[in-house]
């Protein structure tokens, strides 16, 4: 690799807070909403003009039940708007129990709504492009936008960007990832019950595309493997009558940090969701009248930076395990939790991740990229941030008793003992 010097140059200072949270996902909202309730001043950057996350960037709107802390105050509020519905299920009883869809445009306004009621600055269209060190703390992140390159500097960062872009330039451990790329997308006009009637359910599509593929049926000249298409093709009922969320099949092997990897991905896998679009609608009965509403800004991708935090729970530990510094439990009625250890890096001393990027073994990963957590662990990393600045100390020094009170009495139930 061919390198250039740039020559030395002051950069402005945009802002000066107590914590930066950088992501605007169900991460990095939760995190801003929950710091600053306790009294922190918080800022938000975001690289997108709205927030979200891959929920509005990527369409990843059918998620497991948002019942327990913030997450049962998001759910609330959309569902108060009649834009967060079961996608399989009815009746009060099995409400918060099932998958539930939800209508990312509301998503979008609602956060922002969080964010105005709670006193948090945010920025949008900005992208990190470094931190400014002293010692073993974070004392600025560096931006990149519009306006040039600009810094805030800050006392306590979260790092809500779910590729823990922070984490890497402020010199914390972490492993790199290739986990599959989907792209999403919605279809309108679709007659659902006749679909499933002659399907049987969404999770019999997967079989009905790598069918399609291996006869011919289905174009697949795409320079990729043949099982691009499937396993990872499927579809939900979305909130509105006729609308399914459709997952346009796995994408290998690609770099989630590299631009190459990511330009590719997104060549490739809209290529796909046009031409699987199109085969549903020819070939599928209650599709003849379909049609892609939208597809999603980016490929999803589902993995990229895991840190290497103080904690590296196994599965079997996150679905069993109560841990003593538990501070993450995304869900009422399921046991799954995470200690303290999985959102704190290592080697900074004023740093904590929320969201994806969070430190588990690889094995639980998948249930560990979900909606519901992403929220929980912001719920968790805003709090001791919170702490940790109301108190002059380190995040990992803070009492745990203390961070789990202060989590009760933000309406997470951690399933432990007062």
């Amino acid at each position: 690799m061919n390198w250039i010097m740039e020559p030395e140059r002051k950069v402005p200072v945009a802002g000066e807070v107590d914590l930066l949270v950088c992501g605007g996902g169900f991460a990095g909202v939760s995190a801003a909403v929950c710091a600053a309730r306790l009294g922190a001043k918080v800022m938000l950057l975001e690289k997108y003009g709205f927030l979200g996350g891959l929920v509005t960037s990527a369409l990843v709107i059918t998620t497991p039940p948002l019942d327990n802390g913030i997450n049962r105050e998001i759910g609330g509020r959309m569902k108060d708007r009649g834009v967060y519905v079961p996608c399989r299920h009815s009746g009060e009883e099995s409400e918060w129990l099932g998958m539930h869809a939800i209508d990312p445009e509301f998503v979008k306004y609602e956060f922002i709504r969080m964010l105005q009621e709670n006193g948090v600055d945010f920025l949008f269209h900005v992208y990190i492009a470094g931190t400014i060190m002293e010692g073993k703390k974070i004392r600025a992140v560096v931006l990149e936008s519009k306006a040039g390159r600009q810094a805030v500097l800050t006392r306590m960062v979260v790092d809500a960007t779910g590729d823990a872009d922070i984490c890497a330039f402020a010199g914390a451990p972490f492993r790199l990832l290739k986990k599959p790329m989907t792209m999403m997308f919605n279809m309108v006009g679709v007659d659902i019950p006749r679909v499933l009637e002659g399907m049987g359910n969404w999770g019999n599509l997967r079989s009905v595309v790598k069918g399609a593929i291996e006869r011919g049926a289905l174009p697949f000249d795409l320079g990729i493997e043949r099982e691009f298409g499937a396993p990872g093709v499927h579809a939900e009922k979305l909130v509105y009558d006729g609308e399914i969320n459709v997952w346009s099949g796995n994408l290998m092997n690609m770099d989630g940090t590299d631009p190459k990897d990511l330009t590719r991905a997104e060549v490739v896998t809209r290529e796909h969701a046009m031409r699987l679009a199109k085969f549903l609608k020819e070939n599928v009965p209650g599709f003849e009248k379909s049609r892609i509403e939208m597809t999603s800004t980016q490929t999803g991708v589902r993995a990229t930076r895991q840190i290497i935090g103080l904690a590296s729970p196994s599965g079997e530990e996150v679905q069993k395990r109560v841990f003593p510094d538990t501070v993450v439990k995304p869900y009422a009625y399921r046991t799954l939790r995470l200690p303290f250890g999985s959102i704190l890096p290592q080697k900074v001393e004023n740093l904590l991740v929320a969201g994806r990027c969070l430190s588990a073994e690889e094995e639980i990963l998948g249930q560990l990229r979900l909606i519901p957590v992403c929220s929980a662990t912001g719920q968790a990393a805003g709090t001791a941030a919170a702490l940790a600045l109301a108190q002059g100390r380190p995040p990992s020094e803070l009492k745990i008793n203390e961070i789990q009170d202060a989590l009760r009495g933000q309406g997470m139930d951690l399933g432990l003992k007062a």
